[in-house]
This record gives structure tokens, C-alpha cells and sequence, in this order.
């Protein structure tokens, strides 16, 4: 998924436990929107779905239930419109996009990642399948953000310097194995002068593997706690000892170290502009929906919701 409609994506891609169009007895509904209606159980599942991912306790739930069953109602807003123009996720689609992300996880990591999140496989699929849909519904919205310019790149660096400003960073790569055993092989490989970027391309399990390693600048207090330990107390050029740390075995090299300090509107100008064009979809994207609302009927029975109980 591209970074465009990350944000986006990431706002209103939960998983809906009624998105088959149902006929239910209606004084059950406490939510229709279009064709699709949703009972007070299917509402209660959902939200403890959302809350549980964002780390909202049953206690809190009350206090930002009205915003969660926006987002609901807005998920169902574009099923209606996926339904109404025919937009749907093939299984060619979907296994394609499988296994272009499998490609970054080798062996058995891929099933690994999915027990350490506690995710079925199938879930995390339909969670997968959503957000292409979603991807494709957006790409299909006529209106699009004007171009972002050097002006407004400029004006929202002026206007907010304290976000630009670091702590100490580092930029490193790594090579990272399942086992000390194969780590310290690969470290006494590095030592006798073999090149680290193409070992880690040949051995190490994690993504950046296909950078040579290559992890890129990173602030600190953003890595794991031995991670950071390690990269923040090794000097430039030298050859760490592995490190255990819940990933695997890792084998760090600083490649750069920068002092606490403010970014240049060089450096931070790609992240400006993404930053600024995620806005523009937003706004767009907003807009769309108060449309949608006007073009299939949303009605929530407010009685029934007020008698929800969580818990």
C-alpha cells in the first residue's frame, strides 16, 4: 500500500462483523446505512474490537464511543459505495498481495509475526483484502489534491521548527539471524574483511536485508531498549558482538552518529510534503463521505445506543 493513503488506511480499516448484507429484525438494527443494517451485538463487537487494538479499557469506552461509531458508519458508507459501483478485491488481487508481503519475511517469520500479533491468518486476510479495497475506492474518487509547493513546504517548516528538532541519532545497519551460532560465523566473516552488505543480503531475516542491511537514521529512544543500548554505545565503524533482542541475534555497524540539534529544511522536506499531501487526501477525503451521507441514508437509533453496556 502506498504511503498516500497510509494514514487513510490506517483510520478506518477495522474489521466490520456485518458487512454481508443481513436481514435482521428490526427493532434489533440499531444502525442502517444504505442496505446494511447493524444489530446492538454486532455494534458491541465491533467497538471491543477497535478499543482493543487502541488500548482502550471497557471503563473509557464511553467517552470516545460517539467518534468509534462514526468511524463505523463511515466503513460502511464505502462498502455501500464499493456495493453500488461494483468495486470489489479478487482473489487474484488479494493472493498477489500476500505474497508480495510474504516476500519480506522468509522462512517461517511470516507465520511467526502473525502468532506474535495474535492474528488468524484468515482475519488478518480479510483485514488485508479491506485495505485494497479501500486503496481502490480512494483512487477512484474524482477530485484529487493539488500538488504540494515549495511555499507551503517552507511556510509549515517556519511554522513548526519544534517538530524538526532531534535528539541524538544514528545511522546503522545490521545483520540479524535466528541463532547466536550463525551470528557469530557471520560476525568473523566481517572481521577477515567479507563485505557486510552482501552478507546481510544473503543471510540476514529481516527486510532491510535487501538494503545491504541498511536501517537509515534513527532518534533515540525509537528502537527497542538492548537495540538502542547497543547501536547508541558503539562506536562509528566498529563491528558489534551479537546482541539478542526479541527479533534474533543482530550484528550492528554505526555507519554515521548526528548530536541532538534541528533538521535543515533540506532534510525535512520530504517528510513536510508527505505530511502535507496526507492532509490534502484527508480534507478530500472527508468531504467524500459527508457526500456519501447524502446519497445513502445513515440512521442510528440513538435510544438503543445509549443503553449499551460494556464490560
Amino acid at each position: 500500500m502506498s504511503k498516500g493513503f497510509l494514514y487513510i488506511t490506517v483510520a478506518i480499516c477495522i474489521l466490520i462483523s456485518a458487512c454481508d448484507l443481513i436481514s435482521h429484525s428490526r427493532e434489533n438494527v440499531v444502525i442502517t446505512v444504505g442496505k446494511r443494517d447493524m444489530t446492538a451485538d454486532e455494534l458491541k463487537r465491533d467497538i471491543k474490537r477497535m478499543t482493543l487494538r487502541m488500548g482502550i479499557t471497557d471503563q473509557e469506552i464511553v467517552y470516545v464511543l460517539r467518534p468509534l461509531i462514526n468511524k463505523i458508519i463511515d466503513d460502511y458508507l464505502i462498502m455501500e459505495y464499493s456495493r453500488k459501483k461494483g468495486i470489489t478485491i479478487s482473489k487474484k488481487e488479494l493472493e498477489s498481495a500476500v505474497k508480495d508481503i510474504k516476500k519480506d519475511y522468509p522462512g517461517k517469520i511470516f507465520q511467526e509475526m502473525l502468532l506474535y500479533t495474535y492474528i488468524d491468518l484468515e482475519e488478518w486476510k480479510e483485514k488485508l483484502r479491506r485495505q485494497l479495497l479501500i486503496k481502490k475506492i480512494i483512487a477512484k474518487v474524482p477530485e484529487k489534491p493539488t500538488p504540494i509547493t515549495f511555499h507551503e513546504i517552507k511556510t509549515y517548516y517556519d511554522s513548526h521548527r519544534q517538530e524538526f528538532k532531534h535528539s541524538q541519532m544514528v545511522k546503522f545497519r545490521q545483520i540479524v539471524t535466528k541463532t547466536r551460532k550463525e551470528a557469530k560465523k557471520i560476525r568473523n566473516r566481517l572481521t577477515k574483511g567479507e563485505d557486510f552488505e552482501e552478507l546481510a543480503g544473503n543471510y540476514s531475516i529481516t527486510s532491510e536485508a535487501k538494503n545491504g542491511g541498511e536501517v537509515g537514521w534513527i532518534s533515540k529512544g525509537e528502537l527497542e531498549e538492548t537495540m538502542e543500548k547497543a547501536v547508541f554505545s558503539l562506536p562509528t565503524g566498529k563491528i558489534s558482538y551479537p546482541k539478542k533482542t526479541p527479533y534474533g541475534y543482530h550484528i550492528f555497524e554505526v555507519l554515521q552518529k548526528r548530536p541532538e540539534g534541528f533538521k535543515s529544511l533540506s532534510e525535512a522536506m520530504k517528510g513536510i510534503e508527505v505530511r502535507l499531501a496526507q492532509q490534502k487526501k484527508e480534507s478530500i477525503y472527508k468531504e467524500w463521505l459527508k457526500k456519501l451521507r447524502k446519497i445513502f441514508a445513515v440512521k442510528v437509533n440513538q435510544e438503543a445506543i445509549r443503553t449499551l453496556e460494556f464490560g
